[in-house]
């Protein structure tokens, strides 16, 4: 009904204003969301960032977000979310990553945040042939040809 209209209009809205506010520069990706609330949740307001720096190396995303779930314990309800990704090598595919990201409240009262970092190496093949096509020499040695 009403409720629905509500919640469609308001993402209608937010959309609009995201496309207007990631017009402002090519550097910087903004993006923004509201969220009408309900009897469970308070009304939501997000505003996000991202950005590449130093010729593409290093990755920032993050956003604030104000409002969510009603809670009596909760002294704060501003959460800030990032992850901060670092290119190690030229080809990207070994990367460094930090982030800070907020728990569910419902589950995580007493942990409401959860940080991390790790190193990961990524490769990007379109089966899994080429994959191990790509690695068999190196793994296991050169493939004997059938005589």
């Amino acid at each position: 009904g009403a409720e629905s209209v509500g919640v469609t209009t308001s993402e209608l809205l937010s959309n609009q204003l995201s496309r207007w506010l990631s017009q402002i520069s090519n550097d910087l990706d903004i993006g923004f969301t509201y969220r009408p609330g309900d009897e469970i949740n308070r009304d939501q307001v997000e505003l996000a960032l991202s950005t590449q720096l130093l010729d593409d190396r290093v990755a920032i995303n993050g956003n604030v977000d104000v409002g969510g779930y009603q809670s009596q314990t909760s002294t704060s309800n501003i959460v800030g979310d990032f992850n901060v990704e670092v290119k190690l090598n030229e080809s990207g595919k070994l990367r460094v990553k930090a982030f800070n990201r907020a728990n569910d409240k419902l589950i995580y009262e007493q942990a409401p945040y959860t940080q991390g970092i790790g190193l990961f190496y990524r490769e990007e093949f379109d089966s899994f042939g080429q994959l191990m096509g790509r690695y068999w020499d190196k793994l296991f040695g050169k493939k004997e040809e059938d005589e």
